[in-house]
């Protein structure tokens, strides 16, 4: 079963995702077909163990899909529909309602309400690229009204794509650096990649290790970097501003932060034996 990625492969112990029945060997696996849920929380926390004191894996943003395959006291083991990330949830942060994605926050994070009105306290705290399914599109009172009854502002919510990923990823500057995380609350590396290339609507992994196989061609010797470039390294990954400067979710600095790459080559450099510059690839 090695040849099996446990981050994004639903299977432990004596079950797995009934995607996998041709797969794995049948003596030693149950089955099992998936219960699809929706978040319904601002951020849902992803968990290696079933313990809130257990290591975050990613994180799930309010109204995407969760498929769950087992339930256990209080919790869920499933596998994120937007990346395919596996791990363990709150039930209680989980809703059996699936609603369709008409729209999504273009805004780093807003609220939602249960009335049209500033003034009154907000239902829950919401972040950019979180998943929304409204009624239509004709604000009231500058709101937006959900499918659920809740309502939105207006302005922060889109159904048209950014252009450029930079732009994205520069809405999380000074952003605290958070290992797992996916929003302004709180991101990494990996993160900050994924939401800014979701901005633009294109779905790219989670994990640094697998972008660096995925996305785009390494540099050629001859050629300078530019802005939109991703500059890798032995477990971290950052987009280039120009041919210096790097813009990167750090834990050097502990947050969203601008920086000469040879600032971050000299500092990986002291962290591992590898070339602390693996490459440079235009996606």
């Amino acid at each position: 079963m090695s040849k099996f990625d446990p981050r994004t492969t639903p299977f432990k112990d004596s079950i797995a995702a009934d995607f996998l029945e041709k797969q794995l060997d049948s003596n030693k696996f149950t089955f099992i077909k998936a219960q699809k849920f929706q978040t319904a929380f601002g951020v849902t926390n992803l968990k290696a163990q079933p313990n809130i004191s257990s290591p975050l894996v990613s994180q799930l943003l309010y109204g995407e899909k969760f498929d769950v395959y087992e339930i256990k006291e209080g919790w869920a083991w499933g596998q994120s529909e937007k990346d395919g990330y596996v791990g363990y949830c709150l039930l209680e942060e989980l809703s059996p309602d699936i609603f369709p994605t008409t729209h999504y926050l273009s805004e780093v994070s807003s609220f939602i309400y249960t009335d049209p009105n500033v003034k009154n306290p907000p239902l829950t705290h919401i972040h950019m690229m979180s998943e929304l399914s409204l009624i239509d599109e004709r604000p009231h009172e500058g709101f937006m009204q959900l499918i659920d009854g809740n309502w939105i502002y207006a302005e922060h919510v889109s159904k048209d794509f950014g252009k450029c990923t930079v732009s994205e990823a520069m809405k999380f500057l000074y952003t605290p650096y958070l290992w797992g995380g996916r929003s302004n609350a709180g991101i990494d590396c990996s993160g900050l990649v994924q939401l800014a290339f979701a901005a633009t609507g294109v779905d790219v992994p989670r994990d640094s290790a697998i972008q660096l196989k995925t996305l785009g061609r390494i540099l050629n010797d001859d050629e300078i970097p530019q802005k939109g470039d991703l500059a890798f390294f032995p477990g971290h990954v950052g987009f280039m501003l120009d041919d210096i400067h790097i813009l990167h979710a750090n834990q050097h600095h502990m947050r969203v932060s601008i920086n000469p790459l040879r600032e971050v080559i000299n500092v990986i450099s002291f962290q591992t034996d590898a070339p602390p510059l693996t490459c440079i690839k235009r996606p």
